[in-house]
């Protein structure tokens, strides 16, 4: 591997920390605010859709990285990949979040 290749994975490691940090401090914010009754239905219909498609996205391409190992069941990815298609759909489709945000920014 060349010097470029190990220069440019070495930049994942802190991009991906920050993503880490950010999801962490997401959750804390938004737990605070659904203990103390301040979380509104909408933040709740966006955190949903959020973070269930950034699963999607993240898994499919974790996948993609296994090649054809990813879809065998000995692999936890062929797993996560399947739980994560589904968190797109119970307690709401995204297309539904979208929906109900979407007529409260209209209203």
């Amino acid at each position: 591997m060349s010097a470029c290749s190990y220069e440019r994975l070495f930049l994942c490691v802190p991009a991906a920390v920050v993503i880490e940090r950010a999801v962490e401090l997401t959750l804390e914010y938004t737990q605070q605010r659904m203990v103390d009754g301040t979380l509104d239905q909408e933040a709740a219909y966006m955190a949903k859709l959020w973070c269930t498609e950034q699963q999607g996205k993240v898994l499919d391409e974790c996948l993609q990285r296994f090649g054809g190992c990813g879809y065998m069941v000995e692999y936890p990815i062929a797993r996560m990949y399947a739980d994560a298609r589904v968190q797109r759909i119970y307690g709401g489709t995204s297309e539904i979040m979208k929906d109900l945000i979407a007529r409260k920014l209209g209203a």
